[in-house]
């Protein structure tokens, strides 16, 4: 799990109601949450929104440790507040019964559908951290409604009651305010605190409503929002019938060159041509980015993307040959370090797209370092559980991968992008080379002290 301070330069978005919240948590999360339990940090006056934090919903007997986990997450973050929603799934018509059985007795009033009287939203920036940055945009923000601070008398018969009212106690002793305590299931919310008329025991509809601007956020800058976490995983696996042995022999034989090969600043030449590779992929970019003056290596012509030698994946830009040196010129850590220069800039959405095509395509270990590079992207734009699945995905391929388990320390540590890039030695990577030079050197970032990353399987995912 991480946390993101907002960036300046995002759009305003205001969320008003519980649904409005509910709603927005995908978006955040870039993926549909289930059987998870989410909690939105606030801080400052106007209750901006600081963190997004999704762990799985405690089994029966380890809430109180969650609990405790979540009040001490957000008590290091000097957090005021937060909202705290449960996405439940239970058998049909589960914890109803006991809810007519309270209507029967009285203690429940007849379901309504009105806000509740007196609770007026609490207007305040929320800047979204997992979208991404909007040219010219302010930054993201959203009122959330008061429910109370007060402990929780209790609506035990809600599923998922004793993890909530868990965590609410344990924020509580920590100092952070509960604004909401909310569960959704099934395209309907519920409060776990509210006991009057407009909070049925059978819940209100979240609704669906117009897109909303963060859903055009996350469109615009070309990043989905995905069925739930097991789909987004599967976004960063290797395609079936990958590697191809066309591909396989290029690699070989690339492989083979450079064992051959005598000559000096090997590294500084594939820079060079990976640089022309994002160069010819992002022709908007191309006049402020002067042909490289590296030399061909192996007397090639500087790879280009069109097909060379070699059919390439099914609807790939890029020809076997391409991935085959840009694969092996990554195993080199001074071209890897080099190329984390390219995870911002104008050339970033070029650099994504071919280090993409690496992840998918690539024998173990050659997509460890791609992963890492777009788990690093991911990381500064906000986007951790992203981050989280391509830093697995490059433990999977090479599990000694040093850098990744670094990398994956910071960020289930809760490091700001800027701290991590500070520890690893990638600070001054921030933006793509100016024009007419390649990335510099970098430091490989391997400091012994560091411990690794605890492995998890469903784990705390936090934006």
């Amino acid at each position: 799990m991480t946390t993101f301070q907002s960036p300046p330069g995002r759009s305003v978005v205001r969320l008003s109601t519980p649904p409005e919240i509910v709603r927005a948590i995908p978006q955040l999360l870039g993926f549909h949450p289930t059987a998870s339990l989410v909690v939105l940090g606030l801080t400052g006056r106007r209750l901006r929104l600081h963190m997004t934090l999704r762990i799985d919903l405690p089994t029966t007997g380890a809430e109180s440790e969650v609990a405790d986990q979540v009040a001490g997450r957000l008590a290091a973050e000097r957090l005021s507040a937060c909202v705290v929603v449960l996405f439940t799934e239970t058998a049909p018509d589960a914890g109803r019964a006991p809810a007519a059985a309270a209507n029967e007795r009285g203690s429940v009033a007849d379901p309504g559908s009105a806000p509740v009287p007196g609770s007026a939203p609490v207007t305040g920036p929320v800047p979204v951290s997992g979208s991404a940055p909007v040219s010219g945009s302010a930054p993201v923000t959203g009122p959330v409604p008061v429910s109370g601070s007060a402990p929780s008398r209790g609506r035990s018969f809600l599923p998922g009651a004793a993890a909530a009212f868990a965590v609410e106690h344990a924020l509580g002793e920590a100092g952070v305010e509960v604004r909401e305590l909310l569960r959704t299931e099934g395209g309907r919310w519920w409060s776990y605190t509210c006991e009057r008329p407009c909070c049925p025991p059978d819940g209100l509809p979240l609704g669906s409503g117009p897109a909303t601007l963060l859903e055009v956020l996350r469109v615009a800058a070309g990043r989905p929002v995905f069925a739930d976490r097991s789909e987004l995983v599967a976004s960063v696996e290797r395609d079936p019938g990958e590697p191809t042995d066309a591909l396989l022999a290029a690699i070989r034989a690339r492989e083979d060159a450079v064992a051959a090969d005598a000559t000096g600043n090997r590294s500084g030449r594939e820079l060079d041509e990976i640089q022309a590779l994002l160069r010819a992929a992002a022709p908007a970019t191309a006049d402020e980015y002067p042909a490289p003056d590296g030399d061909p290596v192996d007397g090639d012509p500087a790879p280009d993307g069109a097909p060379t030698g070699g059919a390439g994946g099914v609807g790939s830009p890029y020809d076997d040959r391409t991935i085959a040196r840009v694969a092996v010129a990554l195993a080199d850590l001074a071209v890897r370090d080099s190329s984390f220069a390219w995870t911002g800039g104008p050339l970033a959405d070029a650099a994504a797209g071919l280090w993409r095509e690496l992840v998918r395509r690539v024998p173990p270990p050659y997509a460890a370092a791609p992963a890492t590079l777009l788990a690093v992207a991911a990381y500064r734009r906000g986007d951790g559980a992203l981050a989280d699945a391509y830093l697995r995905r490059a433990l999977d391929d090479d599990p000694d991968y040093r850098m990744a388990d670094l990398v994956l320390t910071s960020l289930e540590n809760g490091f700001r992008p800027s701290d991590m890039e500070s520890a690893l030695g990638l600070g001054g990577f921030r933006h793509s080379a100016p024009p007419g030079s390649r990335p510099g050197r970098g430091r490989s970032g391997r400091p012994d002290q560091r411990n690794s990353a605890p492995r998890r399987t469903g784990g705390m995912d936090a934006e």
